[in-house]
């Protein structure tokens, strides 16, 4: 980023935050806070320039340097800018918007010399690190990344892995249900070489991610791998070749997937870990985390037994995030299992209490938009869905769910971007499968069938898929005049579902488009399925 003049031992002090640019850190309340790099260069460059109105233009310029990049990754920036400041856009007090015009930070800023006495506040004591007390009590895992290795033989490449290491400590910090030991922290270890099960346990943590990075020419190989700092077991490796055409574009991507990658892995561990336990030593965590491997079961038993689970941990921990988005989500797929219309009631008040516990639980907004689309209103299901991969640029389930809002909504184009974002960032989901079912009901709007069919046909091997998957597939084969294969695909529907009719079908279907849901119906009626 082209600097305005000031050195690099400044420290620019507002409100309560203050901006460290030897440190590259925002501290905020006397402790750091994760920002990501683009994001504390906003921040630094609004600073600089407070005198006047900054233009998008400017921005582009200053922070991308000219690369091409949409408005909405800019307005993206923006808000977490403002997040990470304790301002907001309704609120204004640092950053306003003037409209068709720009930015202006209009907050009051002094700017002090950083090691120059009393008059810049000391760094913060190195502290053992330790989860914060609710996040202990609730037995939450936590993660530290290491500084990834420069296998370039380059000094100059140390800023790229050095990079890498930070955006996906600030991704990971996105995560909610995970504890992120901080940068300062554990860049202490770098150019070190280091026993992964010492450096656990030193930290306090129970998974320690480590990788790599080797730049040749226009290419770069980045590999990662994800350890339990108990056992030392690897629990999940990946190698990531990329052109380097675009070198920033490559970093934002490159953190994106790995954090994608990572959180059903994580997800993964804790199950298998609460599930090894004893019964009577289960705190709110380990309930939570049996619950859901009941959820990922998808049928009405185990769906009923994760309601039970997650409501015990809300009676150890009531004020834990993710129990209230288990319960909202099972009460949205309830309605799969006993063939009833959902209960928007029921998932609104789990929702609603996930937001009001942390509105920036990009999870708990996922929820509410689970509520939204429950009460067939789509616009505000997808206001919400993109709230929550503004705050988790990496959630898979959040992209997949702004599917199927959008295809629900006469937008299958959109839809099934968003469904191929979830299978690149999440490819061994648990629920991988209702991906695919996103991606062939949204083919059948656009009267693809034949990539409808087989789409529906991925989405049947996994044991977890919705029964209403198969009406796309009766439809849709019906619709190529498939007599045959239409009947076979009928027969099994009323083997699973025998009491599958029209009515049942259009009494789940969520979708608002009359003519989406004419055009399934016109299939169901020519195969055969009986109105109800």
């Amino acid at each position: 980023m082209r600097r305005a003049g000031f050195g690099a031992d400044m420290i620019f002090v507002f409100g309560d935050c203050e901006l460290d640019l030897d440190l590259r850190e925002l501290r905020r309340g006397g402790g750091a806070h994760a920002v990501e790099p683009q994001v504390f260069d906003l921040l630094l460059y609004l600073i600089e320039n407070r005198e006047r109105v900054v233009s998008k233009d400017d921005l582009f310029d200053a922070i991308w340097e000219g690369r091409v990049v949409s408005e909405a990754n800019l307005s993206n920036r923006i808000n977490l800018a403002r997040q990470a400041i304790g301002d907001n856009g309704k609120k204004q007090d640092f950053i306003r918007t003037y409209p068709r015009r720009g930015f202006r930070f209009v907050g009051d800023v002094e700017a002090r010399k950083s090691g120059n006495g009393s008059a810049a506040p000391a760094p913060a004591p190195v502290v053992e690190p330790h989860a914060p007390e609710h996040l202990a009590a609730s037995g939450k895992p936590s993660i530290a990344v290491l500084p990834f290795d420069n296998l370039s033989g380059d000094p100059e490449q140390e800023y790229f892995s050095d990079g890498i290491t930070e955006d996906i400590i600030t991704a990971l910090s996105h995560v909610r249900q995970f504890f992120v030991t901080a940068r300062h922290t554990t860049f202490a270890y770098k150019d070190h070489r280091v026993n992964v099960q010492a450096v656990a346990s030193e930290l306090g943590v129970r998974y320690v991610l480590e990788g790599s990075v080797r730049k040749v020419g226009d290419r770069v190989r980045i590999s990662a791998q994800l350890i339990d700092g108990e056992t030392g077991n690897h629990l999940w490796a990946e190698r990531y070749d990329r052109d380097l055409a675009d070198i920033f574009a490559v970093q934002d991507e490159i953190t994106q997937t790995v954090v994608g990658a990572l959180q059903p892995e994580l997800t993964r561990s804790e199950i298998e870990r609460a599930r090894r336990k004893p019964t009577e030593s289960l705190n709110a965590w380990d309930f939570y985390q049996r619950g859901l491997w009941h959820f990922f079961r998808a049928n009405k038993e185990d769906n009923a037994a994760a309601v039970k689970l997650f409501s015990k941990a809300i009676e150890l921990d009531s004020v834990f995030v993710a129990p209230y988005v288990g319960m909202a989500e099972c009460y949205s797929w309830e309605s799969f299992y006993s063939n009833t219309e959902r209960d928007a009631q029921a998932i609104f008040a789990a929702a609603r209490k996930a937001v009001e516990i942390d509105p920036q639980d990009a999870n708990a907004h996922k929820a509410l938009g689970m509520a939204h689309f429950a009460n067939r209103d789509p616009s505000s299901a997808i206001a919400e869905y993109k709230m929550a991969i503004q705050l988790n640029p990496s959630a898979a389930h959040s992209y997949a769910w702004l599917g199927w809002a959008q295809s629900f909504s006469g937008r299958a184009e959109e839809a099934l971007d968003n469904f191929r974002a979830a299978m690149k960032l999440s490819p061994r989901d648990p629920i991988f499968g209702w991906f695919n079912n996103g991606m062939a009901a949204s083919l059948f709007h656009l009267s693809r069938y034949e990539e409808s069919v087989e789409w529906a046909r991925k989405a049947l091997q996994y044991p977890n898929s919705p029964w209403l998957i198969r009406a796309f597939l009766v439809s849709a084969l019906t619709h190529l005049e498939r007599d045959e294969d239409s009947a076979k695909a009928l027969a099994d529907l009323l083997g699973l579902q025998p009491d599958c009719t029209i009515s049942l079908v259009q009494r789940l279907l969520l979708t608002t488009d009359d003519a989406y849901r004419e055009h399934l119906f016109e299939g169901l009626r020519k195969a055969g399925l009986p109105e109800g």
